[in-house]
């Protein structure tokens, strides 16, 4: 189970980027899709390893569990 308050934070965090932050459990892994509003800002969203380091401490997972997708 990952944390639902730090889904939160991270929602609210990348809210102000112009993004949106979706996170569901399935099995072992948990599936955070990250998708680009028309207001994202492309500078401001880190690079996808650095991003799964952050998720899994602010969701309480280990990294290895985060099945990560970015905005195309």
């Amino acid at each position: 189970m990952f944390s639902e308050q730090g889904l939160r934070d991270m929602q609210e965090t990348l809210a102000a980027d112009g993004y949106a932050l979706a996170a569901f459990e399935e099995g072992d892994q948990v599936v955070v899709t990250i998708e680009a509003t028309p207001q994202a800002c492309e500078e401001c969203l880190a690079p996808p390893e650095v991003m799964r380091a952050i998720l899994g401490k602010t969701l309480a997972v280990p990294v290895e569990a985060i099945d990560l997708h970015y905005p195309e």
